[in-house]
């Protein structure tokens, strides 16, 4: 993680800071919506991990404490994989169970090389084992290949098949070889986890509740009072909620931008 991402014309930037910055520019933006926590591996610069121990714990608003970890902390050692994601279990199984789903994402810009504590040693069978088990016991396992550098990604593959949410396509897990590709890619995985909802609450109740106009992707929608298909106002909870097809594009992620505008009419319908 100290060394640059390969690539021509050369960076000197390391993948450690480009994924630092990824990560805090994540939980910066998500941490009200998702529970994030943070296990950094190893723990002793070689192949050590000490089992249920966690750098910042799951919970809303981490973003402080993931960004403060950063600040004090660089990559160094080999990747004892298999330790890291069999302490994520320990943790998690010392919390309670988050009924909207519980995940890991497995995060790596090299290959699992820590078996029985060896530096050099493949843990690729035991990586995957590790995933397995997590997903044996509930919890999901993302799968990111940062960087480039692997020269056998068999053990990237079958974690991300063993962990329950592959990446659609042929390659099953993601892959980020720059910054950008990094943001887009953390993005992706978190908005998956993030659960749609056709309710929307207002920063401040409108003036006139029939003054309001309200569109998806640029598109109005008609307001309806009978709630069969559009959006209607719920004064007692200062929520709009959509209805019928409107609903049913915002819950299979084909909306991109709900807009709301005060005292302008919009189309109603019965």
């Amino acid at each position: 993680m100290n060394s640059p991402i390969p690539a021509f014309p050369p960076s000197f930037v390391s993948k450690w800071t480009i994924m630092r910055n990824a990560l805090n520019s994540l939980v910066g933006a998500r941490q009200n919506n998702i529970r994030f926590g943070l296990m950094h591996f190893p723990s002793d610069n070689n192949c050590g991990v000490s089992a249920g121990t966690i750098q910042v714990p799951v919970d809303l608003g981490q973003a402080p404490e993931v960004m403060s970890y950063f600040g004090g902390n660089s990559a160094n050692g080999n990747t004892p994989a298999h330790l890291g994601l069999g302490s994520a279990l320990t943790y998690y199984n010392s919390i309670p169970v988050n009924p909207e789903g519980r995940f890991v994402l497995f995060a790596t810009d090299g290959e699992p090389n820590c078996a029985g504590g060896v530096p050099d040693a493949s843990s690729a069978t035991e990586t995957v084992a590790a995933v397995t088990a997590l997903a044996s016991a509930g919890i999901k396992t993302y799968v990111l290949g940062f960087g480039g550098g692997f020269t056998d990604d068999s053990v990237l593959r079958n974690s991300a098949i063993a962990g329950g949410v592959p990446r659609a396509g042929n390659t099953p897990y993601y892959v980020a070889n720059d910054a950008a590709q990094l943001d887009a890619v953390l993005s992706q995985i978190a908005g998956g986890l993030i659960i749609p909802s056709c309710s929307y609450a207002l920063a401040s109740p409108p003036p006139d509740p029939d003054l309001v106009a309200v569109s998806l992707n640029g598109n109005l929608v008609p307001r309806s009072t009978q709630h069969t298909d559009g959006w209607d106002y719920h004064p007692d909870a200062n929520t709009i909620t959509f209805f019928g097809s409107y609903c049913q594009q915002i819950m299979a992620g084909a909306t991109g931008q709900v807009s709301f505008a005060y005292g302008c009419p919009g189309p109603v319908i019965d």
